[in-house]
């Protein structure tokens, strides 16, 4: 099925010919474009002599490049290749580097085919007079010496057409840590049933956990933190077009009764390998638990499914939240699920989680678990946050409220009292609102960077959002699906594992922003320079611009004031 995909992903979609396009030599222009501009396929540029791919970047840091492809012909089998890179600290091999192709998806909001996913062909065909993006993306070795490393990055066709770059990265004098010891708290929902769908393989078999575990390698390479998991059967109760299987089993002998919920028992099998995968992985700091109350909204609809150990069928009960049988439900598993994960260690990571639930429902079970499960951590994501009786520890605002002066300076004490509570989080989300800045396939690319930026110009711990790899049926030729187009999806289903999306690279190009601007405000501190201080708070001024009636400058510029911070203290 990938392979069917690939080939729509890389041909169909792009209006590719199997011609050869007529006689004669192709005409190949090639030109450099910023990372932060989506090339579409009628792309031009103005300067098209430049070939010279300017990077900076620390150590151990992920930067990517793009370059642009077009001919007045077809070009069979366009493929590019970088070489060594070579500096003062000898050479950073061309192993560092992987060479990715633009696909184009249709989005139905813009009517157009757009570059999203990044496909690992060895070479794709290009339909004459149509732009292909070619993106090149270098991890830098931890160990590599501080300075200029140069080298070809080359573009050829089958035919023998080829264009060359020159590649200078200059590799600052630090070291960026590593993906699992990043401070930003990035947590974007994923769900492991609709993968098995999209890969075609049975939920639950060794085929799918295998092909998860290649998920959860690209979770953590991009800054993922949260594991999010469904104590429950479809918390989300349909709305995401899909029943969300249970990673715990509920099981009763036989049609339940109320005033017997202590003949429940629970089944954590599929918890704790899913669990134990993400964390293996690095993605490590919280276990997200969906939930007491199926979201989002106002919803008061709470049911749970159970395995009728009798019958050996499922049945199911209708909850309502606040309900006697409900108290009774949780009363019963609530103290089981905390002694599990006191057995495995995890309590202390494990959130209980709600999707802007408002404030009627939230204090029903704030009340609740205040006094059944007052050790308990909650998450709040939108919707009330709670009150003196129970606060969540981890608070995700909405950027709507961040955007709005007055409501941002409302939530000033808040903040700060969560600021001021030990191993508690304070993030901000988007939604399918607004539509600018988000992340949208058919969202500038700039706004996926944006949005770590925004953290720190708020003073926040990070970014939460729905949802990683909430794959609608289709994802390669229809995104779209109730919300716009990649609401719900950073990464495509590949042949054996995820593919990144520009939208995920340009996210994780971000948070390294966020990173490399923590360190170098530390260097400044330290340094008793407060001028450089002041340029870094000019940086996040400049980079955070969302409205202007000039063009809004590329985060790229406001990164770069952060290297020369970066490259002066460390001299």
């Amino acid at each position: 099925m990938f392979r069917k995909l690939l080939m729509i992903g890389a041909m169909a979609l792009t209006g590719l010919s199997c011609s050869s396009g007529g006689g004669g030599q192709a005409n190949i222009e090639a030109w450099v474009a910023p990372i932060e501009v989506r090339v579409y396929q009628g792309a031009f540029s103005r300067d098209p002599q430049n070939r010279t791919v300017e990077i900076q970047a620390l150590a151990e840091e992920v930067a990517s490049a793009q370059v642009v492809v077009r001919s007045d012909r077809d070009i069979r089998a366009l493929a590019g290749s970088q070489s060594d890179l070579a500096g003062p600290g000898g050479v950073i091999p061309a192993a560092a580097a992987q060479v990715r192709y633009g696909g184009f998806i249709p989005v139905d909001e813009t009517q157009t085919m757009t570059a999203d996913p990044l496909l690992e062909d060895p070479a794709v065909d290009v339909p004459a007079n149509l732009a292909q993006p070619v993106w090149l993306t270098i991890h830098v070795p931890a160990d590599a010496a501080a300075g200029v490393y140069t080298g070809p990055l080359k573009v050829s066709s089958a035919s023998g057409q080829a264009a060359e770059f020159t590649v200078r990265l200059e590799v600052l004098p630090a070291v960026l840590p590593p993906p699992h010891e990043w401070r930003f708290h990035l947590n974007i929902w994923q769900d492991p049933t609709p993968v098995a769908k999209a890969h075609e393989v049975k939920l639950w078999s060794e085929e799918h956990w295998r092909i998860l575990e290649r998920y959860a390698a690209n979770f953590a390479a991009h800054g993922m933190k949260a594991v999010m998991t469904h104590i429950t059967y479809d918390p989300w109760d349909g709305v995401r077009g899909w029943a969300s299987d249970n990673m715990v089993e509920w099981k009763y002998p036989g049609e339940f009764r109320f005033g017997d919920a202590g003949r429940f028992e629970w089944d954590f099998t599929v918890f704790d390998r899913y669990v134990e995968l993400m964390l293996a992985a690095g993605v490590d700091r919280s276990i997200d638990m969906y939930s007491l109350v199926m979201g989002p909204g106002g919803t008061l609809k709470a049911d749970i499914r159970y395995l009728d150990t009798a019958a050996g069928a499922y049945r199911n009960i209708p909850l309502t939240v606040g309900d006697p049988l409900w108290r009774e439900i949780w009363k019963a598993f609530l103290p089981e699920l905390r002694r599990h994960l006191k057995e495995k260690g995890w309590f202390d990571k494990a959130i209980l989680g709600f999707d802007e639930k408002p404030q009627a429902v939230m204090r029903e079970i704030y009340e609740f678990i205040s006094r059944e499960a007052p050790d308990f951590r909650i998450a709040s994501s939108g919707g009330y946050p709670g009150d003196q009786g129970k606060w969540a520890n981890e608070l995700v605002i909405h950027i709507d409220e961040l955007l709005d002066p007055e409501r941002y300076e409302q939530l000033q004490p808040l903040i700060k009292q969560m600021y001021e509570a030990e191993n508690s989080y304070v993030t901000f989300y988007t939604a399918c609102m607004p539509h600018y800045p988000n992340t949208f396939i058919f969202s500038g690319l700039r706004e996926s960077r944006l949005l770590p930026w925004l953290a720190a110009k708020w003073g926040l711990d990070g970014y939460i959002r729905w949802a990683v790899n909430l794959y609608p049926e289709d994802p390669w030729h229809q995104p779209l699906f109730t919300w716009p187009s990649g609401d719900m999806f950073f990464v495509y289903p590949g042949k054996d594992g995820p593919l990144d999306s520009m939208r995920w690279e340009l996210m994780r190009q971000g948070i390294q922003d966020y990173e490399a601007l923590r360190m170098a405000r530390n260097m400044a501190k330290a340094a008793g320079r407060d001028d450089l201080l002041e340029k870094l708070e000019n940086a996040v001024r400049r980079g955070t611009i969302i409205d202007s009636c000039r063009w809004i400058p590329y985060i790229q510029e406001s990164r770069a004031l952060v290297n020369e911070v970066i490259r002066e203290l460390a001299a």
